[in-house]
């Protein structure tokens, strides 16, 4: 079986380029298809593309079942099924809402916000804010809305390996008015720096198992790598920090909800823990009360404590 799998992984590899190429002229050709519909056609279509996502990508479709599974013991196979599938279709509609972000942009009533007392009260601070998010909702369509309001927003970022995948997405953020430092920038910590001196909205998204730097703190019950640069930041400088999450309403549109995370005091090793692991059980909340819009493909208990 090994030999009969490798000349198929290495043909996978030799062509990972002209695939990639393709893949990404594709989205982008139907993200413009999508931009010029009508928003309640180009949302259909967007769900439609992500249940078909859902029976073609194997891979993402497993883990997101397997990754169900620990989240929740209690749902049986149909059940956990049931759910992924909402979640490939929630990934679809929230790319359509991407493509059509300039006609939505002009509807206000399409994301409501609650919360921006928080947001206010810790921008006029004078010392910026941290906003703790997560791959949870449709958080490209969170950042944008709050832009698009006037606030000055610096996003931390992974850079996509593949180049064409990383202009798409930054061509989305930068029109939409988003700042965007990249965490594999050499001046990285100097430019989260900068901006917060700048009164920026410093939004870190850290629910994710990086292979940087990281501490173990609980996400559903198991210890899970966790990047403490916001508890880091938020420590050492006393900056203010709040929890900002954007989830579907039944009716159609979006609830962004924010809120003040109080830091306590001190700024050591174990603080840092202790902060980490109050904005992770924030994120773990928030996927409870819309489990279908979190990315369960991700690996998130992937690295172990010793």
């Amino acid at each position: 079986m090994k030999a009969s799998r490798s000349p198929w992984r290495r043909l996978r590899r030799a062509t990972r380029g002209p695939r990639n190429a393709l893949l990404a002229r594709t989205i982008e050709g139907a993200g413009r298809a999508l931009g010029g519909l009508p928003p309640f056609l180009g949302l259909g279509v967007g769900r439609a593309l992500g249940r078909a996502a859902y029976l073609v990508l194997a891979r993402p479709r497993r883990l997101a079942i397997e990754h169900l599974g620990v989240a929740f013991p209690e749902l049986d196979v149909g059940a956990r099924r049931c759910l992924a599938r909402s979640t490939f279709r929630h990934a679809g509609e929230s790319f359509a809402e991407l493509a059509l972000w300039p006609q939505l942009a002009a509807q206000p009533e399409y994301v409501i916000v609650e919360g921006l007392a928080a947001l206010d009260a810790a921008v006029g601070a004078g010392k910026g804010c941290i906003a703790v998010a997560a791959h949870v909702g449709n958080w490209e369509l969170l950042a944008a809305t709050i832009a698009h309001r006037g606030y000055p927003l610096t996003v931390v970022a992974r850079r996509v390996h593949e180049e064409r995948f990383h202009h798409l997405i930054a061509r989305f953020r930068t029109g939409a008015g988003i700042e965007i430092v990249l965490r594999e920038d050499a001046r990285f910590w100097h430019s989260v720096r900068d901006a917060l001196r700048r009164g920026r909205i410093v939004a870190l998204l850290i629910d994710q198992d990086t292979r940087g730097a990281g501490v173990f703190v609980p996400f559903f019950g198991r210890p899970a790598h966790t990047p403490p640069g916001a508890a880091l930041l938020a420590l050492r400088g006393r900056v203010p920090v709040i929890t900002a999450f954007i989830q579907r309403r039944p009716g159609g549109g979006h609830l962004i909800r924010m809120a003040a995370v109080p830091l306590g005091e001190g700024n050591g090793r174990g603080r840092v823990t202790e902060l980490t692991a109050r904005f992770t059980a924030a994120i773990e909340g928030q996927i409870r009360r819309a489990p279908a819009e979190w990315v369960w493909w991700h690996e998130r208990w992937r690295q172990r404590p010793a």
